[in-house]
């Protein structure tokens, strides 16, 4: 980027940030490290805006058309903050939430998604979520806003939809966003967990506003185009920072290094840039909202995007239970160790697979996730599942790319039902030598 544009840009930044508010912040994830595997499946080209029905389709339109070489470094600013804004959606739940805050109601907003929401590299306190509350904090002064961050490094929707209720709505969120566009691929079981916590979130009886941010890594993988799909069946707001980019890129103003220090994570000025983008859409929704009168929200759709086979996804471990999974026995796992920080009331062996008896339980439905924790270590063994009698599926829960991270993946799915499923560790060499496994939960739909 042009030095003297960068110097503007940061300037323009900085005033924009204001002081924020007291604290009300209620933490939701946890940190666990750094950059989620996922970001690797699946690599698209950067490219430019998904098409909207909304209004503001013809408003990217005509920004994308001035002629920039005779603007302002400030007016290109704002043309990238503007160039971000993909669709209002229909703002029925906006202006329920805008309302609540204009009237001094208390209310939460929360964001879920993986390392970009937490803060990684920026810290907590400096990344876009925390600096879009500030924000909303200091445009509404009077009005108590409390604060949920659920980012969790390295983490897709496939275990977002399954840590929600604990994460985010266990808080009964009045807002949500939702970050998810480059920890997912390309496989349906993404657009399946994606559909299923974007229409989690919009079924609570408190009729939470949703908004879906989109962000982007250095080699242009983005899972923008088939999210914003979710967004357009729904009437959501969608930003994207694909689109802001792309352009920057294309006219030469701006390199991947003056919005990130690495691959993935924005940097300072990056987390302030979003927190505009973010800002951007509810200044422009509080607007359209004035010229609406009366609202009322919607039914939700019949049809789903994708599909419902990860529709109410429940959360399992030793201090969350539900009728849905009742556990027999625990057989020799440990039931008082803390696993991850992230997922601390899990179960844990270490010894020979001889030596285990294996865990036991009932579950009542078609899919059942596990949960485990992901190590680059040969001592980490695999977990064999035998679901009503027969051998359905081993588990290796070491891999080249572990770090130690929480890992969701499908562990049987079949005919809806009450399943018995018996889960004990074995060696990934078949020899009975000393392993360590490390169940973190389960999830069932």
């Amino acid at each position: 980027m042009n030095k003297k544009i960068k110097i503007t840009l940061c300037a323009v930044l900085c005033a924009s940030m204001l002081a924020g508010c007291a604290d009300n912040s209620a933490s939701g994830g946890s940190a666990v490290s750094s950059d989620s595997s996922s970001d690797t499946q699946t690599t698209s080209s950067v490219s430019g805006s998904t098409d909207s029905s909304s209004d503001t389709s013809s408003e990217t339109s005509e920004t994308s058309s001035i002629d920039e070489s005779k603007l302002t470094e400030e007016q290109i600013y704002d043309n990238m903050i503007e160039r971000s804004l993909m669709d209002l959606g229909n703002l029925e739940r906006m202006s329920k939430f805008i309302g609540k805050l204009e009237n001094k109601q208390e209310v939460t907003i929360a964001f879920i998604g993986g390392s970009i929401t937490e803060g990684l590299t920026a810290g907590p306190e400096k990344c876009w979520a925390k600096l879009t509350y500030d924000r909303l904090c200091e445009k509404y002064p009077d009005t108590k806003i409390n604060y949920v961050n659920a980012g969790l490094s390295g983490t897709p929707s496939v275990l977002g939809n399954i840590r929600l209720q604990r994460d985010v709505l266990d808080h009964k969120p009045d807002m949500v966003f939702v970050e998810f566009a480059v920890n997912d691929g390309n496989d349906q079981i993404y657009k399946d967990s994606y559909d299923a916590m974007v229409r989690k979130i919009l079924s609570q009886e408190n009729q939470p506003a949703v908004a879906l941010y989109f962000t982007v890594i250095k080699s242009g993988h983005t899972c923008e185009e088939y999210m914003s799909q979710v967004g357009k069946a729904y009437g959501l707001p969608m930003v994207s920072l694909n689109n802001v980019l792309s352009h920057e890129f294309e006219t030469g103003r701006m390199k991947w290094e003056d919005y990130s220090d690495d691959e993935s994570h924005p940097n300072e000025w990056g987390h302030k840039m979003t927190a505009d983008l973010i800002m951007n859409m509810f200044d422009k929704a509080t607007e359209k909202i004035k010229t609406m009168g009366d609202v009322t929200i919607s039914p939700l759709p019949d049809t789903w995007v994708y599909s419902d086979r990860f529709a109410d996804m429940t959360f399992i471990d030793r201090t969350h239970s539900s009728d849905k999974l009742k556990i027999s026995s625990t057989g020799t796992f440990d039931t008082e160790k803390e696993t991850l920080t992230s997922f601390p009331d899990g179960w844990s062996y270490k010894g020979k697979p001889s030596g285990c008896e294996p865990m036991e339980f009932e579950f009542t439905g078609k899919n059942l996730m596990l949960v485990y924790k992901c190590a680059n270590s040969k001592v980490y063994g695999s977990l064999e599942f035998t679901v009503d009698g027969e051998k359905y599926t081993t588990i290796a829960t070491s891999a080249s790319d572990g770090w130690n991270n929480p890992v969701a993946t499908l562990a049987y799915s079949g005919a809806e039902g009450a399943h018995k499923v018996s889960v004990k560790p074995v060696t990934q060499d078949g020899e009975d030598k000393m392993t360590y496994v490390e169940i973190l939960g389960f999830g069932v739909a």
